[in-house]
């Protein structure tokens, strides 16, 4: 009886093989032949491929957004400190035009 195998296990097994592995070792594991093999990585090897290169760019934009994250976070966090220095200068101008005096200490 031929086993059947799942599309993960045999982009698996192709990942396997474009990463190093011994073909024979990796049909020993999945109990199939190397003619059975060779069929797979004719028929999906481009979608394994195409899967690998969406996993590294995927990767990247991770990374890409973690870093626009912090950067966006720190200039928010810069942002809120001016104004909160800003609001403090404000408070001291209009008490000192309160009091006439506008001259700074």
């Amino acid at each position: 009886m031929k086993p059947n195998h799942t599309p993960a296990q045999i982009i698996g097994s192709i990942h396997e093989f474009y990463n190093g592995g011994e073909p024979e070792e990796i049909c020993a594991e999945l109990a199939i032949d190397k003619p059975c093999f060779d069929t797979w990585i004719r028929d999906y090897g481009s979608i394994a491929n195409e899967l690998m290169e969406l996993r590294d760019e995927n990767e990247t934009l991770r990374q890409m957004f973690t870093n626009l994250s912090l950067v966006n976070q720190s200039l928010r966090n810069s942002l809120d400190s001016l104004t909160r220095t800003d609001s403090k200068i404000l408070e001291l101008l209009i008490k000192k035009r309160g009091a006439n005096n506008l001259s700074y200490p």
